[in-house]
Order: C-alpha cells, then structure tokens, then sequence
C-alpha cells in the first residue's frame, strides 16, 4: 500500500501483502485487499478479498495491519468500507448473500 502526502508531495511504500500460504489458517497474513477507505481517524481500512478468509483489516499511519472485522457467516468477501459522515458508524458488506453491516465505535487514533 502506497501513502501520499500532499504536503511534503512524497509517495512511499508503507504496507506489502503477499499471499497467504495456507488459506485455511487464520493468521496475520493478510492477503489480496481490493477495496479502501480513509478512517476519519488516522489510517485506512481495507476489505480482503484474497484466499481464505474474509477480514476487515485496519492500516495505521506507520503501515501496520491488524484485524477489524472476520467473517464468520460463510466464505464471500467483505466489500465496500465506507464511514458515516459524521465519522461514528462504519459501513461494510458482505458480498454474497447481500448484506450491509453498519459497525458502531467507539473509534479512536490507533496507537502506533
């Protein structure tokens, strides 16, 4: 994952995901994120739609994912994160059969 800052004008490689090696183990290795948004409190979250399971994954400013959300009800993927627009509900799919979570906080700034 690449961040840009405007105001230093700078792009840098800050997070890598590879494959994940074994699909049917649930680790940190988070693999194939294909959708995005901009936390209104620091970070980006991303849906995962690589081998295996479904996660929400969390980036923080310094490039490190952690786990949000898993999916627990079967093997589609997570789709389309999107924050309310006073920041308090995030807003997240199940692609197959169709449903929209809505998450509520408390969210913060994750700590580094």
């Amino acid at each position: 994952m690449w961040f840009y800052d405007p105001a230093k004008q700078t792009v840098t490689l800050k997070t890598l995901f590879g494959v994940n090696p074994d699909p049917a183990v649930d680790t940190a290795n988070y693999d194939g994120p294909d959708n995005i948004t901009v936390s209104p409190y620091g970070g980006v979250i991303l849906a995962e739609d690589g081998e295996g399971i479904s996660h929400l994954v969390g980036v923080t400013a310094e490039g490190e994912p952690f786990a949000m959300a898993r999916n627990e009800l079967n093997d589609s993927e997570f789709c389309g994160p999107a924050f309310s627009a006073d920041g308090k509900i995030l807003f997240a799919n199940i692609q197959s059969p169709g449903l929209t979570l809505a998450i509520r906080g408390p969210w913060h700034r994750p700590l580094p």
